[in-house]
């Protein structure tokens, strides 16, 4: 019964609940009551109140409201932020007291029933004037132009996307929404890019503290981990300041989750999307894998069985002797599940669901703001007809023709993807000048996928008449769990400073059971038709299961103190110093099983289930000698462990550091913060066999930092920084142990001598505001890397090893627009164009072994190439329809990155590069009444390939290529 009840669920979640979801919508759309009939309600004001020259918050600021009978106000809090409630609905003028700073007046503030009015304003130090600051409010319709007027502020260079502009541009997940912002783009829809630079040179926060990685092999957290209805906002910091952790160089990635709505929100949605790829295509590939696959984790299917799970199995040359061993063995063999081939099942459609909580209340008197979101998604991916080839130069270079193709496969994939996640934020003022808060974060991802791949070889190995075929099976689980605990702290009576610490805890796991791999080729007779398989271990692998397990934990606490002072001529300044503790540590465990015949003999049909049923597996007969008293037996397959207990590491990093900054004008044009950042460091990677060697490193490093922002006008901003920042080997490339990579057929191994890369970065920007939420700004930036660490081919059989050169340089120029059109004319009111352009270039020395390696087949080569992930241009537009008179919204984004260097070749081969992918989306979205909303979204209109080549004398030979077919989805939401 428990069983049936899964299984319903897990198909609600494909198809029909979504359907039945959007299908009572509707139904509500046509029963509301039209809320202009509705009686008029007081509504409230908020904003946030800033510094006008150093763009810090402003806490203990009155904000009030004169009345015909009253005075209504409140105070603001640590972040500046004020919430004035039960405001009559009118146009009132807002007055603004702080000591220290020009009065100021706010007038032709409109209120609206049952609304929250946002106004937001940059303050005045007294210096300036003495009569009191009228302004006009102008309220803005966006978090956009909240964000853009913290940049106008902000002490670094950097950018921000809003969660409203996500929204609108359809990014569904962090990573697509790091590709909207200028210089970011993503690979394998999970690790981001900026300014051409990889996730070694990049450092993912979450509300600012640094997160765990759970891959194996990168320096990187998973980006598609969070969906954008958990945001707030997503920004990226491009300049180093001395309050920020020093490993980075592309940049600081600092996902905001969603805080305390200034009332109670409520909203849920539903929507489904159509693949042209996927959906209810009856060839798409799958495998049977257990029933809590719908909720993002394996159930024990896929683990490895309990007969074997801490056994050490026996080898099959002490069976022979051993009729108690050969049994073992036998039964241990026959214990694996028969599973090793994909089979075809047509998929429903994709969905997802979401739905968040919010408010403020009071505890004891004191304010309590909450907000809670769940979300939850399904989807299927899938594409036939791929390519895939091996190309190799054959002689000289400067000779032949071509390249020599040595393999051509066809490939078909299918996947399905669960990813759920839930968030829980509160904040408790026990205190006017002191707030406590807590976040906690979790996600689940669980991604089965099921491939085929077959074709021919042209190597001699095999005969080209032979078709090779060969199966993946893997399922992917990854989780993480994020807690932080935080305090900010108004001091008034110790020079009017702000102390403020924060607590994290994070987990971040991967898990990989029961990867599974099987290969064998087959001939069909011309005159007859018959069809006769072979399985060839000397040529390719045997039958093999994978089982991996990745756990990386990670705690920090840092503490900032910053006390203002008024400098010689009256500007605020101020004085900041802090430190940071953190810890990191890595578990990874891996076991390999492989399934051989003794003899070397393999009687197979061509179907995998039949070949690894139990009956097949082990002995099948056996006969007994009376004269020798022993048995002989007959044997199919038997299992052994293949592991290398080289594979299995242990990582620890520990990192210490202390900084201080003094962030003062030097006039009423130009801000200088400037200081240093000292940092200690300690990585020790071990293997769990200590016979094998490890790897560590102990450095101090120091790291200055100084940037500068000369105010033109009041819209316009001339900035100019410098930085030293550093970049930290991961865990796996200081583990000294080889290991199949399985995506790009090379064998890798780590390099315990690993040393960290110093890089020093030089950044300028212009920058206009030209109205609230627009923008036109120019930015240059260089980067000189000291000791980077490259990967590098360091043997003639392609074995991959990561090195430290000598130097790389990584330069560029960055455009960024965002305007509004009515100055064109008044109907293009409503229409916002944003756009950015990102132009890099980037060379880094080769290292040395593989130089040599490149020059004795091509002795003219460079001694240089272009930084691996980057692109030589970036481009992003996107034009937005908003009228929010009417509630209707529409998005056209196009996205557009120029070809980057995916993987090294070996010798005189040239390398592989990803090629140019224009991304091209349009949303729609209506709202209807009473809250309700209707959305649709066209993602992938282009369907471009997606495609790796070799570019060789004027042609390009096809390493992969694949496309994944367009989507439409359609969805509804409700809030209030």
């Amino acid at each position: 019964m428990k069983q049936q009840v899964m299984r319903y669920c897990a198909t609600c979640a494909g198809t029909r609940l979504p359907l039945l979801l959007i299908i009572v919508f509707a139904v509500l759309c046509l029963t509301q009551t039209d809320p202009l009939y509705a009686a008029q309600k007081a509504g409230k004001i908020s904003g946030k109140i800033l510094d006008a020259e150093t763009g810090e918050p402003l806490p203990g600021a009155v904000v009030q409201i004169k009345l015909e009978s009253s005075t209504i106000g409140a105070q603001t809090d640590f972040d500046g932020n004020y919430l004035i409630r039960e405001v009559p609905v009118g146009i009132h003028a807002l007055e603004i007291f702080l000591a220290g700073y020009r009065n100021t007046v706010v007038r032709e503030v409109r209120v609206n029933s049952e609304e929250v009015t946002n106004v937001p304003l940059a303050l005045h130090a007294e210096a300036y004037e003495d009569e009191e600051q009228v302004v006009e409010a102008r309220v803005l319709p966006n978090n956009e132009a909240v964000l853009l007027m913290e940049r106008q502020k902000a002490p670094e260079i950097g950018n921000a996307i809003s969660a409203e502009a996500m929204s609108n541009s359809g990014a569904s997940d962090a990573g697509e929404a790091i590709a909207k912002i200028a210089g970011g783009t993503m690979q394998g829809g999970k690790y981001a890019n900026l300014r051409g630079l990889e996730e070694r040179y990049i450092s993912t926060h979450l509300n600012g503290t640094e997160l765990a990685s759970a891959d194996p092999d990168k320096k990187a957290f998973h980006m598609d981990l969070i969906p954008t209805n958990l945001l707030d906002n997503v920004q990226v910091i491009k300049s180093f300041t001395p309050d920020r952790p020093g490993n980075f160089s592309g940049g600081i990635i600092d996902i905001g989750t969603k805080t305390y709505p200034e009332q109670l929100s409520l909203k849920f949605s539903v929507s489904s999307t159509y693949s042209s790829g996927a959906s209810y295509n009856d060839n798409f590939l799958t495998y049977r894998g257990g029933n809590d696959d719908w909720l993002g984790f394996d159930d024990g299917t896929r683990d490895v069985p309990d007969p074997v799970s801490g056994t050490e199995l026996p080898l099959y040359s002490y069976t022979i002797n051993s009729p108690e061993t050969a049994h073992s063995l036998s039964e241990l063999t026959r214990s694996f599940n028969s599973v090793m081939s994909p089979i075809s099942k047509a998929p429903p459609l994709n969905s997802d669901y979401s739905f968040s909580l919010g408010n403020q209340t009071t505890l004891f008197g004191k304010r309590l703001g909450y907000q809670g979101s769940f979300n939850y998604g399904r989807k299927y991916n899938y594409y036939d007809g791929g390519r895939l080839a091996y190309y190799f130069v054959s002689g000289d270079p400067s000779v032949i023709e071509g390249l020599t193709n040595d393999w051509r496969m066809s490939d078909a994939r299918g996947s399905e993807e669960v990813l759920w996640g839930g968030l829980f934020a509160t904040s408790y003022h026990i205190h006017p000048n002191h707030e406590f808060g807590a976040d906690y974060v979790h996600t689940q991802s669980g991604e089965n996928m099921a491939r085929y791949i077959s074709g021919h070889f042209y190597d001699g190995n095999l005969s080209p008449e032979a078709t090779y075929e060969t199966r993946v099976l893997r399922y992917t689980e990854r989780t993480l769990n994020s807690l932080q605990f935080h305090g900010k702290h108004y001091l008034p009576g110790l020079f009017r400073s702000n102390l403020d610490w924060n607590y994290s805890y994070s987990r971040n796991e991967q898990d990989e059971p029961d990867m599974r791999f099987f290969s064998n080729h087959f001939y069909v007779d011309e005159e007859s038709g018959d069809t006769s398989y072979y399985i060839a271990p000397n040529l390719y692998t045997l039958p093999q299961r994978y089982y991996r397990e990745l756990d990386e934990n990670s705690s920090s606490f840092d503490i900032n103190w910053s006390i203002p002072f008024k400098q010689w001529n009256g500007q605020s300044s101020k004085f900041k110093f802090g430190g940071l503790f953190s810890q990191k540590n890595r578990d990874f465990l891996e076991r390999v099983y492989n399934f051989k015949n003794p003899a070397n003999k393999y009687e197979y049909n061509g179907d995998p289930s039949e070949f690894f049923s139990p009956e097949n597996l082990g002995i099948i007969d056996s006969t007994f000698n009376p004269y020798s008293q022993t048995w002989r037996y007959d044997w199919t397959l038997y299992v052994y462990d293949n592991s290398d207990p080289r594979a299995n590491y242990t990582g620890d990093e520990s990192i210490s550091a202390f900084y201080g900054l003094l962030d003062i004008p030097l006039s009423t044009r130009l801000r200088v913060i400037a200081g240093a950042r000292f940092e200690t460091t300690g990585i020790e990677v071990a293997p769990v066999d200590t016979s094998y060697e490890s790897g560590s490193i102990d450095t101090d490093d120091l790291l200055p930092s100084v940037n500068l922002t000369y105010a033109l006008n009041k819209k316009m901003n001339l900035r100019a920084a410098y930085g030293r920042t550093l970049a930290r080997p991961t865990f796996r490339e200081m583990a000294p142990y080889p290991s199949w990579d399985f995506a790009n057929e090379f064998y890798f191994i780590g390099n315990p001598e690993l040393m960290r890369t110093l890089i020093d970065n030089f950044d300028v920007r212009w920058e206009y505001f030209i109205r609230p939420g627009e923008l036109l700004a120019l930015s240059l930036f260089y980067k000189d890397f000291q000791n980077p660490i490259e990967r590098a081919i360091k043997h003639e059989n392609g074995e991959i090893q990561y090195q430290n050169v000598d130097q790389a340089t990584v330069y560029g120029i960055e455009f960024e627009i965002r305007k509004n059109l009515d100055v064109l004319t008044g109907w293009l009111r409503n229409f916002t164009i944003t756009s950015n352009l990102t132009l890099i270039n980037s060379q880094v020395d080769i290292p040395e072994t593989e130089l040599d390696i490149i020059r004795s087949y091509d002795p003219d080569a460079d001694d240089t190439r272009p930084l691996q992930g980057q692109s030589p241009y970036i481009l992003n537009i996107d034009l937005t329809y908003d009228n929010h008179r009417t509630g209707t919204m529409a998005n056209l984004s196009f996205n557009v990155f120029g070809e980057r260097l995916y993987e090294v070749s070996q010798g005189a081969t040239p390398d592989v590069y990803e090629q140019s992918r224009p991304d091209l989306k349009l949303i729609l979205k209506q709202g209807l009444f009473g809250g309700i909303d209707l959305r649709l979204k066209f993602s992938n209109i282009l369907n471009p390939s997606y495609k790796n080549v070799h570019h060789f004398r004027g042609d390009d030979y096809i390493r992969m290529e694949h496309k994944e077919g367009r989507r439409f989805s359609i969805g509804l939401s409700y809030s209030i």
